[in-house]
């Protein structure tokens, strides 16, 4: 190191050591010596910076206060100050910023797994194409619900824009299946039948607590269920196989009707793959 023996200090590093040494570049080191993060020890009268290794060793410090978040500037601040409470409350605000970084993560994760359930669920139903009704049980849950209008078109209210806006609104998210809930069954039939107008419940799973007034809650009961692979517009047959069996089996059909949709325009605008599970509330007669 000649240049460091002409200025008589055999201790300092030229700026292009420092790079190699520290694994970072010239330029960003005269970066950080104009925010006053790391000035050199020596400028010499050809302008060459020259560094001690005390100096170098604020290269890891700020690497990793970097990964952890903090801005150059933010660094620059924390080490100008007398105290550790700029530093503190530094700390406690990136802090911050992960836990809601973390519950955004969450979030995207639970909505993903759901997605992917509901995938799963739709391709088995398209490969064995079940035609049977089933007799079960679904508990009471609560779910994010807007009243809304069936005016003839199943895409627009399984993708709707007023729900997408609603939601957005009340500032929440959803996951899982788009749900519709038609007062009687004559309704859903019609509905699916030749496209008639009636008055609908929005439904779906919210990620985030609900307010009372943005919440349905569906009641704990017994179901009739069986699932429709095809088009909406032709979920008549699956609603004529619910009710020859209520009726062959003693079952008394009570209240609204619920329509799950599993796979449907949010996945695919291929009807042959669309999937619905119809629940018709039921108790024995």
């Amino acid at each position: 190191m000649t240049s460091h023996k002409r200025l008589g200090r055999d201790d300092l590093y030229q700026i292009g050591e420092v790079s190699k040494i520290g694994g970072i570049s010239q330029r960003t080191l005269r970066h950080y010596d104009e925010l006053g993060l790391m000035r050199p020890d020596v400028v010499g009268d050809n302008g060459y910076r020259y560094y001690s290794r005390e100096t170098m060793l604020k290269i890891p410090v700020i690497h990793y206060l970097k990964m952890m978040g903090f801005s150059l500037d933010e660094i620059a601040t924390m080490q100008q100050h007398s105290d550790l409470q700029e530093a503190k409350r530094l700390f406690a605000q990136h802090l911050d910023i992960c836990d809601e970084e973390a519950r955004a993560l969450a979030e995207r994760r639970r909505a993903i797994v759901d997605w992917n359930n509901l995938m799963d669920e739709a391709n088995t139903v398209l490969q064995v194409r079940p035609t049977a009704v089933s007799v079960k049980y679904s508990p009471a849950h609560e779910l994010l619900c807007l009243p809304s209008r069936f005016t003839g078109s199943f895409a627009e209210c399984i993708v709707s824009l007023d729900f997408a806006a609603y939601v957005s609104s009340i500032g929440n998210a959803i996951t899982g299946p788009v749900i519709m809930e038609f007062p009687t069954v004559d309704d859903a039939k019609a509905a699916a039948s030749n496209g008639r107008e009636c008055d609908v419940r929005l439904l779906q799973n919210a990620i985030r607590p609900l307010k009372p007034e943005n919440a349905w809650t569906s009641p704990g009961q017994m179901y009739l269920t069986t699932y429709h692979v095809g088009a909406f517009e032709e979920m008549g047959s699956a609603f004529d196989r619910l009710l020859e069996y209520a009726h062959g089996n003693g079952y008394k059909l009570s209240g609204t009707v619920i329509e799950r949709f599993v796979s449907d325009y949010w996945t695919t605008n291929n009807p042959e793959l669309f999937v619905t599970e119809i629940f018709l509330p039921a108790e024995t007669e």
